[in-house]
C-alpha cells in the first residue's frame, strides 16, 4: 500500500536533521536541502515535489534548525542551528562551490601579508563555465534522480549574487583561468596556492595591496617560495607577467634560476610595458627586462616601501 506524505515525512525529516547535524559547512543552500530531501524520498520510492520540499523547509525552520541568511536572496541560503558565527570566506565558499579565496585574501591566509583586508577577494569561473560545472555536479550528485528533480521544479544549483557576507564586502572576480587552489577542511574553504598568489600579484597588483606591497612581498618571501613561484608563472603566466615576475625575482630579490633566465626572451624593446600595469609610464626602465619601473621605491633616489 502506497504511503501518504503524513506517514513518510517524519522519517524524511529525521534523516534530514541527522544529515544537518553533521554538516561540515556553516550554511546550507536551498539546492543542497533539496538534494538531501530527494535522496531520502528516493529511498522510500516517493517522487519529490515542490510542495514536499516547502513543507520540509518550513518544518526545519519551525524547529529552529535552520534560519535564512540575510546576505542572500530569501529562501536560498540558511544558517544552521548551534553554529558559531562563521568567517565570511567559509560562507562564500559554501555558497559558491566553484569559487576560491584569492589575491590579498589568499596572501593573508598564507601569511604573505600583515594587512587585514576589509574586502574578501574571491575568484570564480565565468558564467558559461560556471553553468557547465553546475550541470556536471548536479548529474553526479543526483544521478538517476535528476530528471524527477527537475520535473518537480526543485531548486537547482545556480550562482548566488552577493556583495557582502557576514559584514565583509566581497570582491567576486570572474576569470576564465582560475588557477590552482587547495581545499582546506578547517575552516572549510578553498584558497589559491602560494604560487598562484604570487602570479596574481604581478597580474592584478591592485587586488593584492598595490604594486608597492607586491614589491615588498616578493622581497620578503621570494627566496622562500622561489620554486613555487617560477613553476606557476612558467605554466600560467603570459609574456608580460613573466617579465614582471622575472624583474622582481632577478633585480629586486637577486635570485637566480634557469627558469627566470628563460623569461628574458619575453623582454620587448620599444614597448610600453610597465611594472605597475595601473601606473603611469616613466622613463626609468630595466635594460635587461625592457620594463618601465614605475614604482617610486625602485627608482634611484625614490623612497623605500616599508617591509
Amino acid at each position: 500500500m502506497k504511503q501518504s506524505s503524513a506517514e513518510f515525512l517524519p522519517a524524511v525529516m529525521k534523516a534530514l536533521q541527522d544529515k544537518l547535524a553533521g554538516w561540515e559547512r556553516p550554511v546550507v543552500t536551498d539546492y543542497e536541502l533539496a538534494v538531501l530531501m530527494s535522496s531520502q524520498l528516493a529511498s522510500l520510492e516517493v517522487q519529490p515535489s515542490q510542495a514536499l520540499y516547502e513543507r520540509g523547509v518550513d518544518s526545519l525552520g519551525s524547529f529552529g534548525l535552520i534560519s535564512p541568511s540575510k546576505d542572500f536572496k530569501p529562501g536560498t541560503v540558511y544558517h544552521l542551528f548551534g553554529r558559531g558565527k562563521p568567517k565570511a570566506m567559509e560562507v562564500a565558499c559554501a555558497v559558491d562551490p566553484f569559487a576560491y579565496v584569492s589575491h590579498l585574501s589568499a596572501m593573508e591566509y598564507h601569511g604573505l601579508t600583515d594587512r587585514f583586508s576589509k574586502i574578501l577577494y574571491l575568484t570564480t569561473p565565468l558564467d558559461g563555465e560556471w553553468r557547465e560545472l553546475a550541470k556536471g555536479r548536479m548529474e553526479k550528485e543526483l544521478g538517476e534522480q535528476l530528471e524527477a528533480f527537475r520535473g518537480a521544479k526543485l531548486p537547482l544549483l545556480r550562482r548566488q549574487t552577493f556583495e557582502r557576507v557576514e559584514g565583509v564586502r566581497v570582491e567576486l572576480m570572474r576569470r576564465s583561468s582560475r588557477g590552482a587552489f587547495k581545499i582546506i577542511k578547517s575552516p572549510a574553504i578553498r584558497v589559491a596556492m602560494v604560487g598562484r598568489a604570487f602570479l596574481d600579484m604581478v597580474r592584478e597588483p591592485d587586488n593584492c595591496g598595490g604594486m608597492q606591497h607586491v614589491v615588498d612581498t616578493y622581497r620578503e618571501f621570494g627566496a622562500r617560495y622561489l620554486p613555487l613561484i617560477t613553476e606557476e608563472v612558467e605554466r600560467h603566466g603570459n609574456a608580460v607577467e613573466k617579465v614582471r615576475a622575472g624583474y622582481l625575482l632577478d633585480e629586486v630579490c637577486h635570485l637566480q634560476s634557469p627558469v627566470i633566465d628563460g623569461w628574458v626572451r619575453h623582454a620587448q624593446r620599444g614597448g610600453s610595458r610597465m611594472l605597475d600595469p595601473r601606473g603611469e609610464y616613466v622613463p626609468d626602465y630595466s635594460e635587461k627586462w625592457m620594463l618601465s619601473i614605475n614604482v617610486a621605491s625602485l627608482v634611484p633616489g625614490g623612497s623605500e616601501g616599508a617591509l
